[in-house]
């Protein structure tokens, strides 16, 4: 019994060369493409990160702040105030108010001192600007 071959005629032990070169350049371009866009997400998320831990925390502070003021601005509070070199013992309480009544108090301050000073009432002046002839453009006097 003897086992017959047939004859080889190709070649098989060596691979094409136009599929091995396709496969490896398409690998590599796949392998570079996802290190890029693993690298560009990496920094990307590391950018996100730093802004809302380091950048973005002071801003949070001063809006807190901020706001806090803001409240302390529209209520009525008693507050101490320590002379300098004083003790607590010395402290003198002091209330705030609301900031509208605050400036509703001033206004009403300084306008009864402000004709009290001159002697004049100053309210009239400004109709009397208006009937003035000299205070008109020259083309309205003709």
């Amino acid at each position: 019994m003897s086992s017959h071959q047939p004859p080889v005629t190709e070649q098989i032990d060596d691979p094409e060369s136009g599929w091995t070169w396709f496969l490896s350049l398409a690998s590599m371009i796949v392998f570079t493409v996802t290190v890029v866009a693993v690298a560009v997400l990496f920094f990307a998320f590391e950018d996100m990160e730093i802004e809302d831990k380091v950048i973005d925390v002071p801003a949070r502070e001063v809006m807190s702040l901020r706001e806090e003021q803001n409240g302390l601005l529209d209520v009525y509070e008693t507050y101490s105030v320590i002379p300098m070199g004083g003790t607590p013992e010395d402290a003198e309480t002091r209330i705030r108010i609301p900031i509208e009544q605050a400036m509703e108090v001033q206004v009403a301050e300084s306008m009864p001192d402000r004709a009290d000073r001159t002697g004049v009432d100053r309210s009239s002046e400004v109709a009397l600007l208006d009937d003035d002839p000299t205070n008109m453009p020259e083309a309205e006097r003709r």
